[in-house]
């Protein structure tokens, strides 16, 4: 991503000879430890960067937009506690790439490197986490397998995956802190999911509407007793 003259950002795109971070570690040339560390550096790095607020979409709204969405699929209080949330998260300006996991990772020549730079978004971290749980955990909330598909590794090295990388992020090996952080970014990748299982008409096939229920159900239970997704 570049910064134009005159006012407005880019993308530049080049031909890479590079292999992804699920690919270094499906292969067994990295470690799991070695890609969290790797990833979460570059992570840090995108979302010490600010960009101006009408350049890229903000994930705030757009994560209100699920959350109203589901207005008439989940119970009234439950709907309306996770609106209020989601608009308590204060504005950000922090560069989120929206999209961010080990297969939108590449390593050339060294350099980590990102692909799939059109869901490039600004907002609160929690959002970015968000979606990192879906990848990582969510998408196998029902089925586990869902997850060893969509990454090519095994459930379980997802899941360790993301509770190193959260950790690190935070700078903390307190259970409880990386528990607590864990929930609200499960809250918004949860919603994020529900909605996307609806809308792919989910309601349905049998295993649409088992992730619908297991979703709302989560849902149900984890905004009842969280008071703010910040961090």
């Amino acid at each position: 991503m570049v910064k134009i003259q005159g006012g407005g950002y880019g993308s530049v795109f080049e031909l890479l000879d590079a292999k992804s971070f699920a690919a270094l570690l499906r292969r067994g040339e990295k470690t799991p430890e070695e890609i969290a560390g790797m990833s979460v550096r570059l992570l840090q790095l995108i979302h010490s960067r600010e960009v101006q607020s009408d350049i890229l979409p903000d994930m705030k709204a757009v994560a209100l937009d699920w959350a109203a969405f589901l207005q008439s699929h989940l119970p009234k209080e439950t709907a309306e506690k996770l609106c209020a949330l989601i608009s308590a998260v204060p504005a950000a300006n922090n560069l989120l790439h929206g999209d961010y996991h080990i297969k939108n990772i590449m390593l050339q020549d060294g350099e980590s490197l990102l692909i799939d730079m059109d869901t490039l978004c600004h907002g609160h971290p929690i959002f970015e986490l968000g979606s990192m749980y879906n990848a990582y955990a969510g998408f196998g909330l029902v089925r586990p397998e869902r997850v060893e598909e969509f990454m090519g590794l095994p459930y379980d090295t997802c899941r360790q995956l993301w509770r190193r990388s959260l950790a690190l992020y935070l700078g903390s090996q307190d259970e409880k802190i990386i528990n607590e952080t864990e929930e609200k970014a499960r809250i918004i990748g949860l919603t994020r999911l529900m909605r996307r299982e609806i809308l792919r008409d989910g309601m349905n096939r049998e295993e649409g509407r088992q992730m619908i229920e297991a979703c709302r159900a989560a849902l149900e239970e984890m905004v009842s007793h969280t008071d703010t997704l910040v961090f």
